[in-house]
C-alpha cells in the first residue's frame, strides 16, 4: 500500500498548481473525487488485481502462447506490455463512449463540472472489475510482464493525475507524442463539437491511427449537464436517472 502516499503527494502538489495556475477556475468537486477515491479502494485496489490475476493464471494452465518471451531484452518486453496495455486502454475507453450501459458507468468521470488531478480517481468502482476481466489479463497474458515491467508501468499510471490536472499546459505541435492536460481536456469537453475525440491514455499516437485525434491548446469547460451531489449517488450513478448521451468515438474534423 506504498502507492497511497504516493497519490496523495501528487494530488496535493497538483492542487496547489491548480489554485495558482489554473486553466479555468470553474467550481470542481474535488472532495467528492476524493471520497470516491477511497470508497472504490476495495474493488479497484483489492479485488481487481486478485481477478485479473486469477484470469491470467487460468490462461496460463491452459497453455495460450505469449507475444514476447525470455528471449526478448527486458526493455524491448517493457516497452511492448506499455504500449499493448495502453492501447487496450485505449480501446476500452472508445468502448465506454459507444455501448450506453458502459457510458453510464463511465459519465461519472466526464460528470466533473471542472476537469482537475482529484477526476482521475473519479471512477465508478464497477470499471475497475470489467477491466480485471478484459484488457488487463488480455495484455498480461499475451506479454506476460515481469514484476520490474508492472512496476515501471504502475508508476506511469501516476501520469493521469497529470493530464488531468486543470493547468494550462499543452505540448502543441508534439501533441501527438505525449498526452496532457490541454490534450485530454479537449476529451472532457461540453462542447459537443469537441466529442469523439481525444480516447488515449499516456500516447495519442492512437487516436492518430484511429482518427480521433484532435490537437490544441483550448481550455473549453467540461461536465455534463447532470452530476451526483453526493457520495452515495456515486456510488450507485449508474443505476440512477440517465446521465446524458455518450460522446461517440467517431472521427471529428480539426
Amino acid at each position: 500500500m506504498l502507492q497511497a502516499p504516493l497519490v496523495i503527494l501528487v494530488l496535493l502538489a497538483l492542487t496547489l498548481l491548480e489554485g495558482r495556475f489554473p486553466a479555468r477556475r470553474d467550481p470542481g468537486q474535488r472532495l467528492l473525487n476524493l471520497g470516491i477515491m477511497i470508497a472504490r479502494m476495495i474493488p479497484a485496489v483489492l479485488l481487481a488485481p486478485l481477478v485479473s490475476a486469477g484470469v491470467v493464471e487460468a490462461a496460463r494452465r491452459a497453455g495460450l502462447p505469449a507475444v514476447t518471451s525470455a528471449a526478448w531484452p527486458p526493455a524491448a518486453a517493457t516497452v511492448a506490455y506499455i504500449l499493448a496495455i495502453d492501447f487496450g486502454e485505449c480501446m476500452f475507453h472508445r468502448t465506454q463512449h459507444a455501448v450506453p450501459f458502459l457510458w453510464r458507468m463511465h459519465s461519472l468521470h466526464h460528470s466533473d463540472p471542472c476537469m482537475n488531478a482529484t477526476t482521475a480517481e473519479r471512477h465508478w468502482w464497477g470499471d475497475s472489475v470489467i477491466k480485471a476481466l478484459t484488457i488487463w489479463p488480455a495484455a498480461a497474458i499475451l506479454f506476460r510482464p515481469s514484476a520490474a515491467t508492472l512496476t515501471i508501468y504502475a508508476l506511469l499510471s501516476f501520469y493521469h493525475y497529470f493530464s488531468h490536472a486543470n493547468l494550462r499546459v499543452s505540448f502543441g505541435r508534439l501533441s501527438w507524442l505525449l498526452n496532457s492536460p490541454a490534450y485530454h481536456r479537449i476529451h472532457h469537453s461540453s462542447d459537443p463539437a469537441h466529442h469523439g475525440a481525444n480516447f488515449a491514455g499516456l500516447f495519442p499516437i492512437f487516436d492518430v491511427i484511429l482518427g480521433s485525434y484532435r490537437p490544441g491548446a483550448m481550455f473549453p469547460p467540461t461536465g455534463l449537464d447532470r452530476r451526483p451531489e453526493t457520495l452515495i449517488h456515486a456510488l450507485v450513478w449508474p443505476m440512477t436517472d440517465e446521465p446524458g448521451a455518450p460522446s461517440e468515438p467517431e472521427a471529428r474534423p480539426a
